[in-house]
């Protein structure tokens, strides 16, 4: 019986060990949660794996500590600091690490709808033909081994300036002729006979383009030397596709008065009006690339200004884009970042996005033209720009970073 008793008395003092623990226990649980719910504690548990400077990583019972190692990261002629800073709860319990990101350009937001007037250095092939001369249907282009997307810069060593001046010096030849071209980028010469029609014109048997123009939008610049970056992609030949380079030209200002949705299988559009005259610019065109078109702003305005973000910083989540689509100036738009790529070098597809603004969808069911260069913002850091939409789904398109339109387009720090 005295045994029976002690055995009894010892479990009921196990009991009341394991309640105390389990009320400990939940207790330490519920007042977990509730600073884990925190707002200013989930903010900072939440932040991407890679963060700005600027962005604090304070919170109640939330300490960090950077490691001594720091190293520089080169990107071109840009050297970024980043250091690991470790988030500890109660300054013990480590929870997890984070990138510390300094030494990025800060630049002013754009996102308004302006006018792009660009001309080609040459001209550029925009089709092959035939034409009817006394000897029959000949392509005196097509038998000097020229393509649609090639540019004729010269004649005979004499600038080709525009359509005219190329029927111009072909008539003054009065015969076989050197062509100084560029194909993809590379350059090669030609020998082209010209051959007159029935009219006694002088033809190559090849169309041609000297210009063109459009309205896009303008992303950031830099308010400190009027650098700016804008499309986040290049402008090419609506004929054949190709890049129209070397081109310069000029932006100047634009005013949306309509907006054309798109269809299954063709883009929306913005509809505007804007100057061609050199002389209402508001910034030179300096270069034409697949990451858009850069060069110098007569007059930057102040306006926001915030951090490049690198692409690491980009996470999946919510985000807003700025864009014009009416007469009433810039605003932002909810989006959210879909998809992310990891990138360690400048790529043209980096993001996907999708489109969740109601007054956006409503009135554009997305994106449309126009809205190419819009920037993108995340966490207070610029991170990307509209380059693309989806013909058959308009509320998504694609996103180039920043970071790589930086680097492209404006001058090293």
């Amino acid at each position: 019986m005295f045994w029976m008793g002690s055995r009894t008395i010892n479990s009921m003092k196990t009991n009341r060990k394991q309640k105390g623990l389990r009320f400990i226990t939940a207790l330490l649980s519920t007042l977990l949660l509730g600073w884990y719910s925190l707002p200013s504690v989930y903010r900072v548990l939440h932040l991407p794996d890679c963060v700005d400077e600027s962005v604090s990583l304070s919170a109640p019972a939330l300490s960090s500590r950077a490691e001594s190692a720091r190293f520089v990261r080169e990107s071109g002629d840009e050297r970024i600091r980043e250091q690991k800073t470790t988030l500890r709860l109660f300054g013990m319990l480590p929870i997890r690490s984070v990138t510390v990101q300094s030494g990025g350009r800060t630049v002013t937001l754009g996102g308004q709808a302006v006018g792009i007037v660009l001309k080609t250095e040459g001209v550029q092939i925009v089709g092959i033909g035939s034409i009817a001369a006394e000897s029959g249907k000949v392509s005196p282009a097509q038998r000097a081994g020229l393509r649609e997307g090639d540019m004729i810069l010269a004649v005979n060593g004499s600038p080709v300036t525009d359509a005219a001046s190329l029927t111009n010096l072909m008539a003054k030849a009065q015969g076989s002729c050197t062509l100084s071209c560029l194909r993809d980028g590379e350059a090669f010469t030609a020998e082209l006979t010209p051959e007159r029609d029935r009219d006694g014109t002088v033809r190559i048997g090849a169309w041609v383009r000297d210009s063109t123009s459009g309205i896009g939008t303008l992303s950031f610049y830099d308010s400190a030397t009027g650098r700016f970056a804008a499309l986040g992609h290049g402008v090419t030949d609506v004929d054949t596709g190709k890049l129209l380079s070397p081109a310069t030209g000029f932006l100047s200002e634009a005013r949306i008065t309509a907006l054309r949705k798109g269809t299954a299988t063709e883009a929306g559009e913005l509809i505007g009006v804007f100057s061609t005259d050199p002389a209402d610019a508001i910034a030179d065109v300096e270069s034409n690339s697949a990451f858009g078109i850069a060069g110098q702003l007569f007059e930057p305005a102040s306006g926001e200004t915030l951090p490049i973000g690198s692409p690491d910083s980009a996470h999946l989540g919510d985000a807003v884009i700025r864009s014009t689509i009416d007469g009433e100036g810039v605003r932002e738009y909810r989006v959210r970042i879909i998809r992310v790529d990891v990138q360690s070098a400048p790529e043209l597809y980096g993001m996907m996005i999708e489109i969740v603004d109601p007054t956006l969808l409503e009135r554009a069911d997305g994106i449309v033209q126009g809205m190419s260069g819009s920037p993108l913002i995340q966490d207070g850091r610029l991170i990307g720009v509209v380059t693309h939409v989806f013909l058959n789904r308009s509320a998504r398109g694609y996103c180039l970073y920043a970071a790589w339109m930086e680097e492209k387009l404006l001058p090293p720090i």
